[in-house]
């Protein structure tokens, strides 16, 4: 692999004037080539008034459109948004995620005494016209949980649609990973099955993502944390062969990363990228051969390395307080170059930053 470009998707424009911190990227690649990035921009980092936005880049991710609200529509009380995109084999995006209800502005998500997070929404919308104009946000429920719905689903080459989540609270025990599933196209969600679940739930799989390996088969990674001793642990992929209804055990990568994310590269191979929070600290870019139940690193690439953007790891609410970057994801384009991304601290700003990849 090698480094192509490097890009910046948004960084605010004045932050003499004003605090505008970008945060939590999804990006998708429409027919056209056109690429559509939703991400969340408020005031601070976890903000109160941190709404989706959209922007847009018709150059291959090289310039970037001014972004524009995902929707103007407020709630009473206040919600902070976050969603990533999805483009569906009819053309539609759909955009999945959560928001948090915020009774005020000085109230945090995760109360640093207590561990008690806000009330949360799982939320849905859908563009038609390439991601330009959104519907507004509608909630759904799956069994009345609060879903860390953090990444974007998929559509498997079946037409259904899956997401993995883990119901989002900070207890020690009675964590799990879930795989939901919608057959109407994103309108409504069931609980398809349970991808990832320890003994007494103490290990949290946090920021879980997916893909289809090959038709009909699943995978997930996820950053494990273990609550009973307050450590994290190795990146663990969870596989299945029946379009996610089954898991096998889940399998330890080896890799000490935290948020991660993956894509196919044909049977047995994937393509992942780590945010490494701990010493050595970087997003680390890795091809891997997953099969009977070991990963072997076949090769990678460092995106960045450097250990004044790692976190506080005393526990898991000075963890998440902490964090100088995260939420990597990885794109294949259309001329067959990989778009890694991922949501950083540069210059005392919270921006968006782009790698272009190639062989």
């Amino acid at each position: 692999m090698r480094l192509v470009d490097t890009l910046t998707i948004y960084a605010n424009p004045n932050p003499l004037l004003v605090s505008r911190q970008a945060v939590f990227p999804g990006l998708v690649q429409m027919p056209d080539g056109d690429i559509v990035a939703v991400f969340s921009i408020g005031q601070a980092f976890d903000s109160a008034d941190q709404r989706a936005v959209v922007s847009r880049s018709c150059d291959n991710g090289r310039t970037w459109s001014d972004p524009e609200r995902l929707c103007s529509h407020e709630c009473q009380p206040e919600e902070s948004e976050s969603y990533k995109p999805l483009l569906l084999a009819d053309g539609r995006l759909l955009a999945t995620g959560y928001t948090f209800i915020r009774p005020g502005l000085l109230v945090p998500i995760v109360d640093p005494e207590t561990f008690e997070v806000l009330p949360m929404r799982n939320k849905v919308a859908f563009s038609h016209d390439g991601g330009r104009t959104w519907t507004n946000p509608a909630a759904f429920s799956v069994d009345g949980a609060q879903l860390e719905l953090s990444g974007p689903c998929i559509q498997l080459s079946s037409g259904r649609l899956l997401g993995a989540a883990a119901p989002f609270h900070l207890s020690k025990t009675g964590h799990a990973g879930w795989i939901i599933a919608s057959d109407d196209q994103g309108s409504n969600w069931f609980k398809l099955s349970e991808f990832f679940r320890a003994e007494n739930g103490a290990i949290s799989p946090w920021e879980c993502r997916l893909c289809e390996t090959v038709a009909g088969e699943v995978g997930v990674i996820f950053w494990a944390y273990d609550n009973a001793s307050g450590t994290n642990l190795n990146n663990h992929i969870a596989l299945s062969c029946d379009g996610g209804e089954t898991f096998g055990p889940a399998v330890d990568t080896g890799i000490r990363g935290q948020a991660s994310n993956l894509i196919s590269l044909g049977p047995d191979r994937l393509l992942t990228i780590h945010a490494h929070r701990e010493a050595p600290v970087g997003l680390v870019v890795r091809k891997l051969e997953v099969r009977e139940g070991r990963v072997v690193i076949e090769q990678e690439f460092d995106l960045f390395a450097d250990d004044r953007m790692g976190s506080d790891s005393a526990d898991i609410s000075r963890q998440f307080g902490s964090l100088k970057f995260g939420q990597p994801s990885l794109l294949r384009l259309l001329d067959g170059q990989i778009l890694a991304t991922c949501w950083r601290l540069e210059n005392s700003q919270h921006v968006i930053k782009g790698y272009i990849l190639a062989d």
